[in-house]
């Protein structure tokens, strides 16, 4: 409203001072002033007046959400909405109100959908609807509802939706079309720092750090002030390789937020690579403040280090906790040998199922249990990602093979169609997990494997599981042999494993078991890898027997595969 509506609605309440109506539009010409005591003072005097008018609870219950009380303005919202069941703006903002409130996101959609129904033609109920959506990691219906939503917006080029729809875009991986729909909101909005730190993200997911770098830099010119874009700077400077740069970024994020988990991960993250392991194994413990999936028994029965004698009521008993991806199973199981002469008297893994029959063959566990299946008595309990840091005052365990192949486990190699010696017996795979954050950069289409595959008197034979055809693509049938599709569990491919001479293998999990069986790796990273491989260097101190083959910044694999 304008100053002529001010001073007509203030004249009108002098005039009409009894009218609750006249008094609900006042309250909410106040709240749009900014003059949030007089609109209470003004809401209270209007439900005192006529507490069965629904737009004198709509108006009180909008001053307690601008007072940032959820619980009052729900009360108020639902009164209204009671009084006044085709009320959409009450409707639309008890869905708000709804979606900030633990356990009530069924409610919000109800009421949200409900205010959809009411105001065809707004598009404010879909936008909210759809944040909830991607609040709740339904991206794919949020998509479509941002759609939706701009088809009724006023403005024909809504930045705030192209924007809202790249994010969408970008979670559901289809980063090429994030970074175009991006790119346009940025077109129509230059000025915003969100939409230029939100196309910095999708430009990182596509490998373009530099131009990443950029869009966050800009986002900070921009006034952008909170934490998570010095975070994301950060990462964009780490893809780069520039981990002093980096690291600055991170700390200054955590200047801004300290309690921001996510800020100390990334820096640790950072640290790692940079080889600076006392502190980032410290940093990494905080990848568990606040982690929604946190089993309580991880925080209240923490194990910090102490000794755990015999006589404790689960006999000393320490349980181990898998993490993470099957790698991490396999790499770090390799410090359970050393929790007995820090005192522990019993120590159990819990693992993934696939990796149980395995484990088994483990030296320094006293039992293995499936992790999704009902857990032992234990006295206190650890990640096994922790124990670096736990035990920092010991070297890297590099005792091989410290897995072998559980007993009465066999595997027979495929044979070729043509019959005759093998010769040398490599395996190989060129994918991994797609679920990884970093696949895009780590994983090879097949094609590119040709002048390996190309080598005379060596036969391949595949150890890439599942269906990789549609991301990847297969090497020719008469290049590389089925193998790893044979495997029913770990085991099996720890016995597939155990009658080959090589593994050519990207970074997934099927190197950390051929290096815990002691067999020999020549692994094919890109230029700024996982952190335990370091920046550079063609060996590895986790895996004495693993050969380094990196991919060069801003080039193809044809070096490395070379």
């Amino acid at each position: 409203m304008d100053g002529d509506d001010e001073g007509f609605l203030t004249s009108l309440a002098a005039r009409y001072p009894n009218d609750a109506a006249i008094l609900a539009r006042l309250t909410l010409h106040r709240l749009r002033m900014g003059q949030l005591e007089e609109a209470r003072s003004i809401a209270l005097r209007a439900v005192e007046l006529a507490p069965g008018l629904a737009d004198a609870q709509f108006c009180l219950a909008m001053v307690h959400l601008r007072s940032q009380q959820p619980e009052p303005a729900r009360a108020g919202l639902e009164q209204a909405v009671r009084l006044d069941p085709d009320m959409g703006n009450g409707w639309l903002a008890l869905g708000e109100v709804l979606a900030t409130l633990p356990d009530q996101a069924q409610g919000a959609f109800e009421a949200l959908r409900r205010a959809a129904r009411l105001m065809p033609r707004d598009p404010r109920p879909g936008m909210v609807m759809a944040a909830l959506l991607m609040a709740h990691k339904r991206h794919e219906e949020a998509l479509n509802t941002y759609r939706a939503a701009t088809l009724l917006a006023s403005d024909p080029n809504p930045a705030d939706l192209l924007n809202n729809m790249g994010v969408a875009l970008e979670r559901l991986e289809r980063r090429e079309d994030s970074v175009a729909m991006l790119q346009a909101a940025s077109l129509v909005r230059p000025d915003s720092p969100a939409i230029q730190d939100n196309l910095g993200n999708a430009l990182l997911g596509t490998a373009r750090a530099v131009e990443a770098e950029a869009c966050h830099r800009r986002a900070i010119s921009l006034g952008a002030k909170g934490a998570e874009t010095w975070s994301n700077l950060g990462n964009a400077l780490h893809r780069q390789g520039r981990l002093d740069e980096a690291d600055s970024a991170y700390r200054r994020a955590i200047q801004m937020n300290p309690n921001g988990a996510k800020f100390h991960t990334n820096l640790a993250l950072n640290l790692l690579l940079s080889g600076r392991m006392e502190e980032g194994w410290r940093e990494y413990e905080w990848r568990w403040r606040d982690h929604p999936n946190l089993p309580a028994y991880l925080r209240d029965q923490a194990w910090t280090g102490e000794p755990l004698p015999a006589d404790l009521p689960q006999g000393g008993t320490l349980l181990l906790q898998a993490e993470q991806g099957y790698g991490d199973t396999l790499q770090f199981v390799r410090y359970a040998p050393l929790l007995k002469s820090r005192g522990v008297s019993r120590v159990i893994l819990a693992c993934q199922p696939e990796l149980l029959r395995l484990m088994e063959t483990a030296p320094g566990l006293d039992a293995v249990v499936a992790e999704t299946g009902p857990l032992p008595g234990f006295d206190r309990a650890v990640t096994l990602l922790s124990l670096p840091g736990l035990l920092a005052d010991t070297a890297i365990p590099t005792d091989f093979p410290y897995l072998s192949v559980p007993t009465g486990t066999r595997f027979r190699l495929p044979k070729a169609a043509e019959g005759g010696k093998a010769g040398l017996k490599v395996g190989i795979a060129w994918a991994g997990r797609p679920t990884h954050g970093d696949d895009w950069n780590r994983s090879i289409p097949a094609h590119q494997l040709k002048p390996i595959l190309d080598v005379p008197g060596v036969r391949f034979y595949s150890l890439q599981r599942g269906a990789v055809a549609a991301r990847l693509g297969r090497p020719a049938g008469d290049k590389v042999l089925d193998a790893a599709d044979l495997c029913a569990d770990f085991s099996d491919t720890a016995a597939l494993l155990g009658e080959l001479d090589l593994v050519i293998s990207v970074d997934t999990a099927v190197v950390h078991l051929a290096g815990a069986l002691g067999k020999p790796v020549w692994l094919l990273l890109p230029p700024v890898p996982d952190f335990r491989w370091l920046l550079d260097g063609d060996g590895s101190a986790w895996y004495p027997g693993f050969r380094l083959f990196r991919r060069p910044p801003e080039a193809g694999w044809e070096r490395p595969v070379a």
